[in-house]
């Protein structure tokens, strides 16, 4: 067997590895030195980190920083929102705007017959009583809701939920049909007209 069949691809490889590494080391910033970040979160307030270090809470502005390929990271409620990358670059302002959404939504529930127990992922979660079921603080995935009415065998679905948004569901265990549908949560303007 030729060696120096061997030996050529193994080369390549070898350049060619070094070169992809060698480009994405451009797109670092470079360490050592000192830049301004400005931090800006929808909703503001909250906790803001940078490489570990504690800024306060958004917004952060035009604060002094090291320099560097660095992990922002975003904490609202326990929650980590955002995780990134962030570079810092040396003499400029670096901004990083970002909108945090909950990783948690809200499912309200209809039933016919009205008056239902209700089921979310297999757990006893309340009743339906002549009106809507409101479930709130679900986790955002997937979710199996049941309804066990009197008289009827249980009929139930899977729902998406989503951050911030509201499932509205309606479950007839009559017909054996369900309707969804997905609402966003209420715009901050409008929370403000009505105050």
């Amino acid at each position: 067997m030729n060696i120096f069949r061997l030996a050529l691809p193994a080369a390549v490889m070898l350049l060619f590895s070094v070169s992809v590494f060698a480009a994405d080391d451009d797109d670092l910033a470079p360490r050592g030195k000192t830049g301004t970040v400005t931090i800006i979160t929808d909703p503001p307030g909250s906790f803001v980190y940078l490489d570990g270090d504690s800024l306060g809470k958004s917004p952060i502005t035009k604060r002094q920083f090291r320099t560097g390929p660095l992990r922002l990271v975003v904490i609202d409620q326990g929650k980590e929102l955002i995780n990134v990358r962030f570079n810092v670059w040396p003499n400029k302002e670096n901004k990083f705007e970002g909108t945090t959404i909950m990783p948690h939504g809200t499912i309200k529930i209809t039933t016919n017959p009205s008056s239902c127990q209700i089921s979310l992922d297999g757990d006893y979660a309340d009743r339906t009583t002549g009106g809507p079921l409101t479930l709130n603080s679900v986790d955002a995935g997937d979710h199996q809701v049941e309804a066990n009415c009197p008289g009827r065998k249980a009929y139930g679905t899977i729902v998406k939920v989503e951050g911030e948004k509201t499932i509205v569901l309606h479950l007839d265990a009559v017909k054996r049909t369900h309707t969804k549908k997905t609402e966003a949560k209420k715009a901050k303007k409008d929370d403000e007209d009505e105050d």
